[in-house]
């Protein structure tokens, strides 16, 4: 695949190999390569990865970093009885 350099970073090819090469390139991009395609030698549009999706978890760690959520999970498995699973309605809407 012939490709012209627009600066040290960045990759620039014309949209007929990007057609043809298209799974290659996004997998170049995805390892953050700057992928350009071009319309002749006029730049177009960008090929980047984009950022992972945040987990609710993540999220949670990011908010509240001194709780470890494995160990959370482990009390609840260890105090909670069979009474208090049999008095959870997960149809309830808590805030109404």
């Amino acid at each position: 695949m012939a490709s012209t350099p627009l600066d040290s970073d960045t990759t620039v090819v014309k949209v007929a190999e990007a057609k043809a090469h298209l799974s290659d390139l996004l997998a170049r991009a995805q390892s953050g390569e700057r992928i350009v395609i071009a319309r002749g030698n006029d730049p177009v549009v960008e090929l980047r990865a984009l950022a992972p999706k945040r987990s609710i978890m993540g999220l949670g760690k990011a908010l509240f970093p001194e709780l470890d959520a494995e160990d959370v999970c482990r009390q609840a498995e260890e105090t909670w009885t069979e009474a208090d699973l049999d008095d959870f309605d997960p149809a309830v809407d808590v805030e109404a």
